[in-house]
């Protein structure tokens, strides 16, 4: 019989094999089991797009897995294949069912995106994109179950027998879910990895990334499943001997070994991720180089791939003698250089470190010229970092580039700035080093061109997305508030803008007035919940998206109004940052995190009231402090050598958060009833940001604290009357 034949008499079997038909209602029960078991996600994207899609791809691979392995071992188990050898080559007849089972999980991909499309809608409201919710099943669930079951058939195909094939598929899974591959995007075959998505500003860095890894690993399983074909047995023959009859068929072994390497080849080669090598760190350091009048920049962000594509001059002054270095971001590749308008050479090494590669080049002629620099390529991310840091993305509704992956870095080549002309789509609102960009030029793709001009030799932050400003005034000082358009409904029905206003208000009436304002002006931006956080500069505050996310907003677990997260952050205008900056060298404890939480706590009291303030704020510090204290480690450290460094580390770190967020909080809930109330506490908290300045160099310490507010170190350590309940209390 034919292939084709085969086909459709294996894909006709399928379809009314009982085995199969309960395996396709469990693949479509498993995108449910991923809404209702999620529990840590960022926004309505990971809710309802990125839990149910991944839960789907990792459980339905591992249940087409089982299925495959005993849709394989069928025949043999039945003692039927005596007869279906004699009709058709074994190596045919395994071809066909892979085909076939390749398609069943097609259809079954397909009918989960269509019958969770109208739930998913639905939930997700107005922040819903159709083609982004079919990308994903497309691109993580179907190939990861293709590859699952690649692997199981090969591993049944070369050892004919099912537990063994079991326990070897259970073995790569294993592998999977260790913590050798937990933060690794290519290792994790069978639980694709996505750190989170955005709702406002969506991003298509993660399914650019999926695609590549899902295809990494399908040229892999298909190697090896290739390599299976030729262990086949025929004529009633051992592995070995059917083996050998199977290299007859030149073209299985000449297939396997091209699959293996293309999929070792894209491992090697891959570009969203830093190589970072062991050489010596590749730090920009104050040397003599080649030095320049002025500097242009010409960038043209290519949202499809996520290229970026760019021209540097410098009209120099001073040519160095000798080889000259510039560092730019290891994606990208300088592909020419001029001086003068006549070619040089240059060399790149590849010698990644920090998220820097050097290319070098040689002035041949000491004399005044422009030196031309022409690269391109993707950004790609620290090595380090890349689990949990995406420092640099080009997409169509957000851009976010800096530093090296901007522009090459020419060791301060000069100190009076640059222009820069910057190509993306049209829809987005550029920011070129924290200030707007305002002169711009249309283009015919949709593009526009904008013109800007930045006072350093490098761009340290540029950013772009869809967005919205308002422009109103809170406690004398002008607000520029910048947000995605996306959550213009959320600001306006939750009235985001008056919590923006009591934090101005409440801060400037206990503490003083914010100081590093630029010209009583500050601008309050919203960045994509990619770059997993915020920060603040002088006039200039940066937050996490999910603030506005109409989920946070509207969480009736987290009280009357979930916008704490948002008045968290702007209180560090006045503790950290230009305010009143922290030193920890004499305590653990001792952060400005802690100073900006007892802030937002008694903010919250005073607008929502004591009950409000105490559930949500003081009885979350104790339990976590309590739950501290019961640590066994924590209370017997002695026996935390014995333990992995992994799990010091972690340990280390959560005891990090718990101190900032948690004990110190408690500790200055506790100097405050020390001192004689809130009021006197507001005394002493306006005293110490009246001085700020006086610590500018060496930081506020706690010992600082303690002086001011006249208590001793052992005065604020925390007893189990301080955070344990006082039924807690009778208890023990």
């Amino acid at each position: 019989m034919s292939l084709v034949s085969l086909y459709r008499v294996e894909l006709g079997r399928l379809f009314f094999s009982r085995l199969v038909c309960a395996g396709v209602v469990l693949s479509g029960l498993t995108p449910f089991l991923g809404m209702i078991g999620n529990e840590s996600s960022f926004g309505m994207s990971d809710e309802w797009i990125a839990a149910p899609v991944l839960t789907a791809a990792t459980v339905s691979a591992m249940l087409w897995a089982v299925l495959m392995i005993l849709e394989a071992s069928r025949l043999h188990r039945s003692g039927v294949y005596l007869l279906t050898d004699a009709a058709a080559s074994p190596r045919v007849l395994a071809v066909a069912r892979m085909a076939a089972v390749m398609t069943v999980t097609a259809a079954v991909t397909v009918l989960c995106a269509v019958v969770y499309l109208p739930y998913t809608a639905v939930n997700m409201e107005y922040l819903f994109d159709p083609v982004f919710y079919v990308a994903n099943y497309l691109i993580f669930m179907l190939p990861t179950v293709w590859i699952s079951v690649l692997f199981a058939d090969a591993f049944y195909q070369i050892t004919r027998r099912v537990e063994m094939s079991v326990i070897l598929y259970a073995a790569l899974a294993y592998f999977n879910f260790s913590g050798y591959a937990q933060d690794d995007y290519f290792m994790r075959w069978l639980d694709p990895y996505v750190l989170t998505y955005s709702d406002g500003f969506q991003s298509w860095w993660f399914l650019r990334v999926g695609f590549y890894t899902r295809l990494l690993w399908l040229c892999l399983a298909f190697g090896l499943w290739i390599f299976s074909l030729l262990c086949v047995r025929k004529y009633e023959k051992n592995i070995a001997v059917s083996f050998v009859r199977g290299m007859r068929r030149v073209y299985l072994p000449v297939l396997a070994v091209c699959f293996a390497a293309a999929g070792a080849g894209l491992w090697k080669y891959q570009p969203f991720i830093d190589h970072e090598t062991d050489a010596e760190a590749n730090r920009m350091i104050d040397s003599p180089t080649t030095k320049a009048s002025a500097i242009r920049y010409f960038l043209t962000a290519e949202p499809v791939t996520g290229r970026l594509s760019g021209r540097a001059e410098y009209d120099v002054k001073e040519p160095y003698t000798g080889e000259d270095k510039l560092y730019l971001n290891p994606g990208y590749r300088v592909s020419r250089m001029t001086y003068g308008g006549r070619e040089i050479s240059f060399r790149t090494v590849d010698d990644d470190n920090a998220g820097v590669r050097s290319t070098y080049f040689t002035i041949p002629e000491k004399k005044e010229g422009t030196l031309a620099v022409e690269f391109s390529g993707l950004p790609q991310l620290r090595k380090t970092h890349a689990a949990y840091i995406i420092s640099a993305f080009i997409d169509w509704e957000s851009i976010q580039l800096g530093m090296r992956s901007a522009v090459p870095l020419l060791n301060y080549a000069c100190r009076d700035g640059a222009e820069v002309e910057v190509t993306i789509p049209g829809a987005l609102t550029p920011y070129l080093n924290d200030l707007p960009m305002d002169e711009y030029t249309e283009c015919e793709n949709g593009m526009k061109t904008w013109k800007g001009r930045i006072t350093e030799d490098a761009i340290y932050n540029f950013v772009a997305g869809v967005y919205e400003t308002d422009t109103f005034t809170a406690a004398d000082t002008n607000i520029h508030f910048v947000y995605g358009k996306a959550y213009e409904e959320a600001v306006e029905q939750y009235d985001v803008r008056q919590a923006v206003k009591d934090v101005f208000a409440y801060c400037s009436k206990h503490y003083g007035a914010l100081g590093f304002t630029q010209d009583q002006t500050m601008r309050l931006q919203q960045v994509t919940a990619m770059l997993m956080g915020g920060q603040a500069r002088e006039g200039y505050l940066e937050w996490f998206e999910t603030v506005l996310s109409p989920m946070t907003l509207a969480d009736a677990d987290k009280g009357a109004s979930a916008t704490e997260v948002f008045i968290h952050e702007m209180i560090h205008q006045w503790w950290g940052g230009y305010g009143l900056e922290c030193s920890q060298e004499d305590s653990e404890v001792w952060s400005e995190e802690g100073i900006t939480v007892y802030a937002t706590y008694r903010l919250v009291k005073e607008k929502y009231g004591e009950l409000y303030a105490k559930q949500y704020y003081v009885d979350d510090w104790r339990k976590t402090v309590e739950m501290q204290e019961r640590n066994f480690y924590n209370r017997h450290p002695e026996y935390l050598e014995h333990l992995p460094e992994k799990y010091r580390t972690q340990l280390s770190m959560e005891n990090e958060g718990i101190n900032w967020y948690d004990r110190m909080p408690l500790m200055i809930l506790k100097a405050e009833k020390l001192v004689g109330g809130e009021e006197r506490m507001d005394q002493i908290m306006q005293k110490m940001y009246a001085d700020r300045e006086d610590y500018r160099q060496i930081g506020f310490t706690y010992g600082d604290f303690l002086d001011y507010c006249g208590l001793s170190e052992s005065d604020l350590e925390l007893t189990p009357a301080d955070y344990m309940t006082k039924e807690e209390d009778a208890g023990a």
